[in-house]
């Protein structure tokens, strides 16, 4: 009987292989968030705080988005919200 392949732990844990990289990307996107956050609080003022208005104006301005492009949605903003915390939007 050929023995059961011994599995690999499903927890994260320090030096499993990726770590690095997706704590470098995260890192990445805290500080590009954190950059936008005056930004993105003006452009809520001006128009009316919605995400379709902020994400409107934001493709309006060519603002980049974190992974290239400038066309912005409202689940783009939303999602760049939440990374905020903030509740920028009504």
């Amino acid at each position: 009987m050929a023995r059961m392949a011994e599995k690999r732990p499903t927890q994260p844990g320090p030096g499993r292989p990726g770590d690095a990289g997706r704590n470098a990307a995260s890192a990445r996107a805290r500080r590009y968030v954190l950059a936008l956050q005056p930004l993105i609080e003006t452009i809520a003022r001006e128009t009316g705080r919605t995400a379709q208005g902020i994400a409107s104006e934001m493709t309006r301005r060519d603002i980049g988005k974190p992974r290239g492009g400038t066309v912005w949605t409202p689940a783009d903003v939303r999602r760049l919200l939440r990374r905020l915390g903030s509740d920028v939007t009504r």
